[in-house]
């Protein structure tokens, strides 16, 4: 899979946020919906960023684009009433409407977790990228074989048959 792969689906993530916001406008926006969006927000956003492997640039970029995230949720829970004549989740309840919110946002999470994975290379991975480059040419020197067969170190040749007779075709 290429690089260009993960920075392309960044291309979706307005999509998905459509796609959310019709989830949410299928459903009553229940006793406390700003309570609900936050556990949401926490279980599906922050969670993840909160994950292993610790690069430095990453490091800080992350948890900032997760604090990002919950005003946008809270947002589009707030014009999700908008969206519920057309939207195709109608009549559902909002367990459902925030168990569906919670894989989109995983994936939204995925997403932005292996785009920023390709921008952000680690300097240690580029130095040993670099080494394996330059390993490569004298690797393949080495895998070209003498004319012969192969020989053991320091001694004759070893034909491996028996010498009961010649070839047929020698003279």
């Amino acid at each position: 899979m290429g690089a260009w792969l993960p920075r392309l689906s960044l291309s979706l993530l307005p999509l998905e946020l459509l796609w959310l916001q019709l989830i949410l406008a299928g459903c009553d926006p229940g006793p406390a919906p700003g309570l609900e969006i936050g556990l949401l927000w926490a279980v599906a956003v922050l969670l993840p960023q909160l994950r292993p492997p610790w690069a430095l640039p990453l490091a800080v970029v992350r948890p900032i684009i997760a604090l990002l995230q919950l005003p946008v949720l809270l947002w589009l829970d707030g014009r999700a009433g908008m969206a519920a004549g057309v939207s195709p989740f109608a009549d559902q309840s909002r367990a459902a409407a925030l168990f569906w919110s919670v894989l989109v946002l995983v994936a939204m999470q995925w997403q932005l977790r292996s785009a920023l994975g390709t921008i952000a290379i680690e300097p240690e991975q580029r130095a040993a990228d670099g080494d394996r480059q330059s390993l490569n040419p004298q690797v393949g020197e080495g895998d070209q074989l003498t004319a012969g067969g192969p020989q053991g170190h320091g001694g004759p040749a070893d034909t491996g048959g028996s010498k009961e007779g010649d070839p047929e075709g020698a003279t």
